[in-house]
């Protein structure tokens, strides 16, 4: 689920950033410029390239937006992922056009949600080109990124058998060193459980209770990086995301033997500055400049021009552990969650799905 999130979340991105900028002349003379996403992960088996044209016109930006036409292209459109070593290309994967993920309806057309999808074998150590070629070399666009390493989890610790977090006066540990070429680190740590529902239906659930963001201009593989969380926001964190007074639901359920899922993201020193550049600013001054490692080809038939976009890698590698009986009992009857109809370590489900009694 997190994995499909993950990506989800990452098409979601491409979009949004494609047609943002409004940094432009509304009086100026159009220019044909490919806008490209590309975030290649080593953990997922499919890849997606995201690809936008430019549109100018009569109509407010806000209206043109909505419609399918003015954000993809009309033309064929091949997209490729090269292995290289060097100038040399080792190997390519052709991509194919799919419209089978949804998009969210929203500012921009989700009538239509083009993405090209491959199957690339992504190997360490290779440089990796991505070229999109728009109209049968009209415009010939590329971008080039090294894969990043997932970082490797030491606390938990994957052999132990559960994790506590029942003394409201601690903090719980963290800690895991970085991926090879990694320049930014995501943690996240998730609580899942069940909802039993007054229809017999049983829901899963999963709730996000503690997410940090770690920028590392220079990244070694043998550095601990360590993190921390207090027990105390563990428990007001559940009491605020799950809603007590939902009539619906008859039980809830730690979800046994994946009750907390720690996961760290890695992303390349490309998305890294992709990400500082666009991040918000609060200042006064709200000019922000254009990143893009992604150019118009010499081959392209098109004279001149300018192509918009990222081509980067990240990784993602997570950790699902079981609470122990301490930390049911106190999500069951502590004074910040006994309201959320959480049974006692006792209950029957917990007692036939403990992996670490078995």
């Amino acid at each position: 689920m997190i994995r499909k999130l993950l990506i989800y979340s990452a098409l979601c991105m491409m979009v949004a950033v494609t047609a943002c900028n409004s940094d432009f002349d509304v009086t100026d003379k159009w220019e044909d410029s490919p806008a490209i996403y590309c975030v290649l992960d080593k953990s997922q088996s499919m890849q997606y390239v995201k690809v936008n044209k430019s549109f100018l016109g009569n109509l407010p930006a806000s209206e043109m937006a909505t419609v399918s036409d003015s954000l993809f292209y009309d033309c064929d459109v091949q997209v490729k992922l090269h292995r290289k070593q060097g100038k040399s290309i080792l190997k390519t994967w052709n991509f194919w056009a799919a419209d089978s993920i949804p998009k969210e309806s929203g500012y921009f057309a989700s009538d239509r949600n083009t993405i090209w999808v491959g199957r690339p074998e992504l190997t360490d150590g290779y440089t990796y080109e991505l070229e999109v070629n728009i109209d049968n070399g009209r415009i010939i666009a590329k971008g080039e990124t090294q894969l990043v390493d997932g970082s490797r989890i030491q606390v938990p610790d994957a052999r132990a058998p559960k994790v506590e977090l029942a003394r409201y006066n601690q903090d719980f540990s963290i800690k895991y060193n970085p991926g090879a070429n990694a320049n930014l680190q995501e943690t996240n740590v998730y609580f899942n459980y069940l909802e039993i529902k007054n229809t017999g239906d049983t829901v899963k659930k999963s709730i996000n209770i503690y997410s940090n963001q770690a920028y590392k201009t220079t990244v070694n593989t043998y550095t601990t990086v360590e993190l921390a969380f207090s027990v105390l926001s563990f428990y007001s964190s559940l009491a605020a995301q799950i809603n007590a007074d939902d009539e619906t639901v008859v039980k809830r359920l730690v979800k046994m033997p994946d009750c907390m899922t720690f996961a760290v993201s890695s992303g390349d020193e490309n998305l890294y500055t992709y990400m500082q550049v666009t991040k918000p600013t609060s200042g006064i001054a709200q000019d922000r400049p254009i990143f893009t490692n992604v150019y118009i080809d010499e081959s392209s038939k098109m004279n001149g021009g300018k192509a918009y976009g990222l081509i980067a890698s990240r990784y993602t590698i997570s950790l699902t552990k079981a609470l122990g009986s301490e930390t049911l009992d106190s999500i069951s009857r502590g004074i910040h969650t006994k309201n959320l109809k959480f049974p006692s370590w006792a209950d029957n489900y917990y007692l036939t799905h403990k992996p670490y009694d078995k």
